[in-house]
C-alpha cells in the first residue's frame, strides 16, 4: 500500500493502521524488565514493560518492522500512553533479550530512506527470526535487529530541525554499532531505525509512577538515564504542542491543601504537579484534573514549592517555580514572580529566597506569576502585602506592563504595602519609559532614575548598606551576587533617588554621591483613600547573600509594613481624642504626610519649626470639622535636619519631631 507513498502520506497511513489495531498479536503482550538500583542509600525496585520487538504493522505470519520519524512515534506514544527508550534502557533491553540477532546493515545509499529498502531489511530480519522461531517463539524479547530512536537530552541540545536521536543495534558481543547520535533531521528515518515502545506507567517499590516523570526528577532520573536528568522526555510534534501555563498561582485552600489557579486552556485536561521542599529537588508528582486542581494531604504551615506541566495532546515543559503554605491565617502576603527574562543564571525558581525570608518572619503566603495578576486570576487587593520579584526584566520583557501598573496603583491606593526589587526597573520605567511609565515610577514607586550602575560602572559595586535614620539604619554589608553565589550576576544595579515623598533608605557602599540603592515611602498615594507603603530596591532581593542577611533585610521590610497596617486601621476610625500622628515617611526627602485627628471641630494651626524654635512654615491655619485630616509638607527649599511640627486646636497643643534627609 505505501510502496510509492510520500513520507507524509506514508506516516499518515502507518498511524491509521496502528490506531485501527493492525499490529501483530505477539506485540500485544509486553515483556517486563525488572531491576534494582540504590540511590542515596535507598533501594529502588523497578519494573517497566516493553514491546517484544520494534513496532510493526501486520499479523504474526506477515508483519513489517516499519521505520518512522520521531514525530510519528511521539504521536503514537502520546495517544496510547507509551514512551520510547533511553540509551540506558536500550542496553538493559538488549541484556534481557532472549533472542539476540546479529545486526545486518545495508550499504549506505540515497535509497536507504525509501520503503523498498525498508522492506529489503525487513525480509532479512524475518529470515533471521524465523530460523530460531522453533526454540524462541514470537513474543520473546528480541535484540540486535534495529537501532533505537531514543529519548535523550540531545533532542533539545540541537536547534531544529536536527531532532532525532538514535542509539544501539548491538553486536552479539554486546557492543553497539551506533553511539548516541543526533545529526539527522526530525523528518529522517532510514531502514535501520526501530521504534521500541515502552509503557510509560511503571512500578517503583510496588508503587505506580511514570518513566517520563522519573526522567524529570532531580534525584531519581538515574533509574532510566545515564546522561543526566532529561527535563523534556519527548520529541516536539510538528503541528500541536501544549504550552506550559504562564498565568497561574498557588493559594492556600485550607490547613492541609493548596489550590492551583491556572488560566484556562481548552486543550488541557490535567496538570502534572511536581512538589519540592526546597524549590530545587522535586521528588514527588501528583496528577490533578484541571477542573479540580487541589493538592490534598499536605502539612499545615509547611512551605511547598511547586512547578507544573500541562497535559493535553502532549505534555508541556515545566513552568517556573511557585510556592504556597496550607494555612488558616488568612491572606496577608502574595509573592509575585515577574522575572520572565531569559537571562544567564535565571533558573526561574528565585521565589525560594523570598518565600524563606517571609516565612522566617512568621508570615504565611500565597504566590503567583505576574501574568496571573494581569489576567485577574488573582487580585492584589485581596492581600495586605505584595512582594514583586523582577530580577533583571528591563525593557525586553517589561518590568511593569501598563496593565500591571494599573493593578499595582489600585493596590497602593487602597492601602496595600508593596516590596519590589530588581536591577533594571528604573532603567525601564524612567530612563527608557513612556510618560505613563514615568508617572507610575515617580508617583507609585516614589523614585527617579539616576544611573544604570553606581558611578556608571557595571560589574563593580556589589554591596549596599542602610542609611542612618531610616528603616535599614545599622544594617551593613548587604552583599548581592556577582554570579558566583548561587543566583546570577547583578551587573547593572540601578541608582535611584526618592521622589514625591520617597526617602532614600539604602545606599551603595563605597560611592560618595548618587549612591541611592533603595527607596521607602509610607502614606497616601495619588488617588489613595488610606495609607499605603512601598519599599523599592535597585538590585534584586533574591541575590543578597548569605541567607541570614536576606532574613535581616526582609524583617525590616515587614516590620515597616506592620506599623503601616496598625496606624492605618486606627486612622480610619472616627476619632474620640485629639491626636497628632508621626509623619510618613520619616525620615523623608523631599515631602512627607502629617495626619491629625479631631474629636470636635475647631480652629486648627499646624506649623513647622526648626531646632532653634523658629517657625519656618505654616501648613494649616483655618477652621476644620471633626474627623481625620492629612496634609503634605514639601521641603524642597529646606536643608537637611530635625524639624518640629506643632498642632494647636481648642487649647490643645501637640508636638512631634521629623527628619529631613537630602
Amino acid at each position: 500500500l505505501v510502496w510509492n507513498f510520500s513520507r507524509v502520506d506514508r506516516e499518515d497511513e502507518i498511524y491509521a493502521q496502528v490506531m485501527s489495531g493492525n499490529i501483530p498479536e505477539f506485540q500485544r503482550n509486553l515483556i517486563p524488565i525488572t531491576f534494582s538500583q540504590t540511590i542515596n542509600s535507598t533501594a529502588y525496585n523497578v519494573t517497566y514493560y516493553v514491546l517484544p520487538d520494534y513496532l510493526a504493522i501486520g499479523c504474526d505470519t506477515n508483519y513489517f518492522l516499519i521505520p518512522m520519524t520521531p514525530i510519528l512515534a511521539q504521536k503514537i506514544c502520546n495517544k496510547i500512553g507509551y514512551t520510547m527508550t533511553t540509551r540506558k534502557m536500550v542496553d538493559q533491553i538488549w541484556s534481557n533479550a532472549t533472542v539476540k540477532l546479529a545486526p545486518s546493515p545495508i550499504p549506505p545509499s540515497d535509497t536507504m530512506t525509501t520503503v523498498p529498502v525498508f522492506w529489503q531489511h525487513n525480509v532479512t530480519v524475518w529470515g533471521q527470526r524465523e530460523a530460531v522461531i522453533g526454540s524462541h517463539p514470537l513474543g520473546e524479547l528480541v535484540g540486535g535487529d534495529k537501532k533505537d530512536v531514543v529519548i535523550s537530552n540531545k533532542i533539545y541540545g540541537n536547534p531544529p530541525p536536527d531532532r532525532v536521536v538514535i542509539y544501539g543495534w548491538h553486536y552479539t558481543n554486546g557492543t553497539p554499532i551506533q553511539p548516541l547520535y543526533s545529526g539527522h533531521e526530525a523528518t529522517y528515518a532510514d531502514y535501520s531505525h526501530g521504534i521500541r515502545l515502552v509503557q510509560d506507567s511503571i512500578t517503583i517499590n510496588g508503587q505506580p509512577n511514570k518513566i517520563t516523570t522519573i526522567l524529570q526528577n532531580d534525584s531519581l532520573y538515574t533509574l532510566f538515564s545515564d546522561e543526566g536528568r532529561i527535563a523534556i522526555p519527548y520529541y516536539p510534534l510538528s503541528s500541536v504542542t501544549t504550552p506550559a501555563p504562564s498565568a497561574w498561582g498557588v493559594i492556600s485552600n485550607d490547613t492541609s491543601s493548596l489550590r492551583l489557579i491556572v488560566n484556562n486552556n481548552p486543550d488541557v485536561t490535567h496538570f502534572l504537579v511536581h512538589l519540592s521542599a526546597d524549590g530545587i529537588n522535586f521528588t514527588s508528582s501528583i496528577l490533578v484534573d484541571k477542573t479540580s486542581p487541589i493538592l490534598n494531604g499536605l502539612q499545615k504551615d509547611s512551605t511547598y514549592y511547586i512547578r507544573i506541566q500541562a497535559i493535553g495532546v502532549d505534555t508541556s515543559t515545566f513552568t517556573e517555580v511557585l510556592a504556597g503554605v496550607p494555612s488558616d491565617t488568612g491572606r496577608k502576603v502574595l509573592i509575585v514572580n515577574g522575572f520572565d527574562r531569559s537571562y544567564t543564571g535565571n533558573t526561574y525558581n528565585f521565589i525560594r529566597m523570598h518565600a524563606a525570608a517571609v516565612k522566617n518572619y512568621g508570615y504565611n503566603f500565597d504566590s503567583s506569576t505576574n501574568e496571573a495578576i494581569m489576567y485577574e486570576l488573582i487580585n492584589l487587593n485581596d492581600y495586605k502585602i505584595a512582594d514583586y520579584i523582577l530580577g533583571v526584566e528591563s525593557t525586553i520583557n517589561e518590568t511593569f506592563s501598563s496593565t500591571e501598573q494599573s493593578k499595582v496603583s489600585s493596590f497602593l491606593n487602597n492601602g496595600g504595602a508593596l516590596f519590589v526589587s530588581g536591577a533594571e526597573i528604573a532603567w525601564d520605567l524612567d530612563y527608557m519609559g513612556s510618560t505613563t511609565d514615568k508617572n507610575f515610577f515617580y508617583n507609585y514607586l516614589k523614585a527617579e532614575y539616576i544611573n544604570d550602575a553606581p558611578n556608571g560602572q557595571s560589574k563593580t559595586y556589589y554591596t549596599a548598606e542602610g542609611i542612618a535614620g531610616n528603616i535599614f539604619d545599622g544594617i551593613t554589608n548587604i552583599t548581592y551576587d556577582n554570579g558566583t553565589h548561587g543566583t546570577y550576576n547583578v551587573e547593572w544595579p540601578d541608582v535611584i533617588n526618592g521622589k514625591n515623598g520617597g526617602s532614600n533608605a539604602l545606599k551603595y557602599t563605597g560611592v560618595t554621591t548618587n549612591n541611592g540603592a533603595g527607596v521607602v515611602h509610607k502614606g497616601f498615594f495619588p488617588n489613595g483613600t488610606t495609607n499605603g507603603a512601598v519599599v523599592y530596591f535597585g538590585f534584586p532581593f533574591e541575590t543578597i547573600y548569605p541567607e541570614s542577611k536576606r532574613f535581616e533585610v526582609m524583617n525590616k521590610v515587614l516590620e515597616y509594613f506592620e506599623i503601616l497596617n496598625d496606624i492605618s486601621n486606627e486612622f480610619n476610625k472616627f476619632p474620640n481624642e485629639y491626636k497628632l500622628y508621626q509623619n510618613y515617611p520619616n525620615p523623608f526627602n523631599p515631602s512627607t504626610n502629617i495626619k491629625y485627628s479631631l474629636p470636635e471641630a475647631g480652629n486648627v494651626k499646624l506649623s513647622i519649626y526648626n531646632v532653634l524654635g523658629q517657625e519656618v512654615e505654616t501648613l494649616v491655619n483655618e477652621y476644620k470639622e471633626a474627623g481625620n485630616h492629612s496634609v503634605s509638607w514639601g521641603a524642597n527649599n529646606f536643608s537637611s535636619g530635625v524639624y518640629i511640627y506643632k498642632l494647636e486646636v481648642n487649647s490643645k497643643v501637640m508636638l512631634n519631631k521629623m527628619i529631613l534627609l537630602k
